[in-house]
This record gives C-alpha cells, sequence and structure tokens, in this order.
C-alpha cells in the first residue's frame, strides 16, 4: 500500500513491514541515477550518493548528461526504475517476515495437488506447516528460492526421523538444493570465487560449538570473532574492487553458524558449505582469513 508521510522529507519514501520501517531513502527530481558497476572512469560532474538497493557509488545526473555518463563507464537508470528496484530488493532481503503460517499452509495444499504423495508423507505425519514455516523461512532468510517445495519436503522429510530441528532440516533441504543454490553464485565459465577459512581458525570453530535446550551454539571468543570478520571484510572489499563477487565456503557442520557469525556485518555474503559445490563447477581460490 502506498501512501503519503507528512514525517517524511520532500523526495524521501520509506518502506515498512507490518508497520515498522527497513529502508529509506530519496530520489532527486528530473534526473537519472549514474551507477558506478566497479571500473567507471571519474569525473562525472552531479550529486554523489549511494545506490539504495545494493550500495553502490553513484551520481544523480541531470537527463543532459546521460551520454557522458554511458562513455565514462556508468549504468544509468530513471528514478522509477530506482525505487521499483529498492522496493523488489528489499522484499527479497524481508521474504522470510513475509512468510506467514497461512501462506506456508497455501503453498503446501498446492503442492499437494500437484503431487499428494510428497506432502501427506511429510504434513502432517512428520512435521506440522509451523516447522515447515520455519524451515522455508531460514531458506528465504539467505535468498535460497523456495519454488521446489516438493524436493524441500522431501529432504527435511527424509531427516525428520531423526530431528525437528528447522534450522539442521535447512541445511539438509540446502544440500538438496544445492545444484541450485550453486547457480546464482558462478560465472559464465562456472567459476566460483571462494574465500575458505584458515583451518586452524575452522577447527576452533568446530570446538567451539556447544549443545543446549535450544539447539547447537556457536561459543567463539568475541574478539577473535571481531578480528575474523574484520579480515573477511577487509577482503572481500578488496575483491569487490576488482569486479569479483566471492563467496565464503566452510564445512557443513560450521556454515549456519558462520552465516550468523558474519551476517550484521556482512549481509550480503553467501556462506556456502563444501558439500553443496555440485559437480561441474571450478573453483578459484579467493584467499584465506584467519583471526
Amino acid at each position: 500500500r502506498v501512501h503519503d508521510d507528512v514525517q517524511l522529507d520532500s523526495h524521501e519514501y520509506a518502506i515498512k513491514i507490518r508497520g515498522i520501517e527497513v529502508a529509506r531513502s530519496r530520489v532527486v527530481p528530473g534526473h537519472r541515477l549514474a551507477m558506478n558497476p566497479g571500473d567507471a572512469m571519474p569525473g562525472l560532474a552531479g550529486i554523489p550518493t549511494i545506490e539504495s538497493a545494493f550500495g553502490l557509488p553513484a551520481v544523480w545526473i541531470e537527463e543532459g548528461a546521460r551520454a557522458e555518463a554511458d562513455a565514462l563507464g556508468y549504468t544509468v537508470v530513471d528514478a522509477e526504475s530506482v525505487v521499483i528496484t529498492h522496493l523488489t530488493e528489499t522484499i527479497r532481503r524481508h521474504a522470510d517476515e513475509l512468510l506467514t503460517r497461512q501462506e506456508t499452509k497455501t503453498l503446501i495444499d498446492v503442492l499437494r495437488e500437484q503431487n499428494g504423495a510428497a506432502v501427506e508423507e511429510v504434513v502432517p505425519e512428520k512435521l506440522g506447516v509451523g516447522e515447515v514455516q520455519r524451515v522455508l523461512q531460514a531458506l528465504l532468510r539467505e535468498g535460497v528460492s523456495i519454488r521446489d517445495l516438493g524436493t524441500i519436503l522431501e529432504a527435511i522429510g527424509d531427516r525428520a526421523a531423526f530431528t525437528r530441528d528447522p534450522a539442521v532440516l535447512a541445511e539438509h533441504a540446502r544440500l538438496a538444493l544445492s545444484r541450485q543454490i550453486m547457480s546464482g553464485y558462478v560465472d559464465g565459465e562456472r567459476t566460483l570465487q571462494a574465500i575458505t577459512l584458515d583451518p586452524t581458525v575452522e577447527q576452533d570453530l568446530a570446538e567451539s560449538l556447544t549443545h543446549t535446550g535450544d539447539g547447537e551454539l556457536l561459543a567463539f571468543d568475541p574478539d577473535r570473532a571481531h578480528q575474523l570478520v574484520s579480515s573477511l571484510s577487509r577482503r572481500v572489499e578488496e575483491l569487490a574492487a576488482g569486479g569479483r563477487r566471492p563467496v565464503l565456503v566452510c564445512s557443513s557442520r560450521l556454515r549456519r553458524h558462520v552465516r550468523r557469525l558474519v551476517e550484521q556485518r556482512l549481509p550480503q555474503l553467501p556462506v556456502l558449505a563444501y558439500t553443496e559445490i555440485v559437480p561441474g563447477v571450478r573453483v578459484e581460490a579467493a584467499g584465506t582469513v584467519a583471526a
């Protein structure tokens, strides 16, 4: 729903989910946004800004400067496209919050009409709708499509006899969806730019895993965790400056814990398990980080 908000400045907009603001930005009327994809030449006149959806350095330019921006290597879009892209990306990033239990049930019911056996074997025989919802939310939280719900249910149904922990079940669903997941991170030559953890760090992380009533938790030294994330952040920035889009790869047991460790500072960095790398993908070493 779109409506006016007198609390916003002129030409400013906010995106809210259930009444809570999750994003805010502004546009400049009569201008286009020229985004630097990483290799554009400097010297473009305009109003410097940061592109709202992906955080790219950008410049608001007048209509007449478009040819110059194109020549310098900028990607130029109109203000309407800026808002639509920001809205789309915000919805994608918060898709897990938008997936309700009722919507989960609707998805399951639609699949039941197409593949009743696959559904009945899992819901409600092994898992409730709420448990399936939490698995799907865990996948969406990391940008994994849940379109192939049949494969997801089969994967978590096979594992449900051993655990009903949604976090653990989501990892098994990821493994079943590994080819789909991998397709989003390889380049045109099916190459994966992989940052890895120093073996000593990975071993120390594994040894810091503890079992509680809420499941398995990571009890890693906070100072070392800060050093690790800082080192990783620097490496990601170096690679991004060179036009490379890296992922972090670690053991399957650590994957979800490492993701939680880095997501606040590096929310857009994919964290993959070695077991999720499918045949045919060429892994290119993009660095090793330590703490």
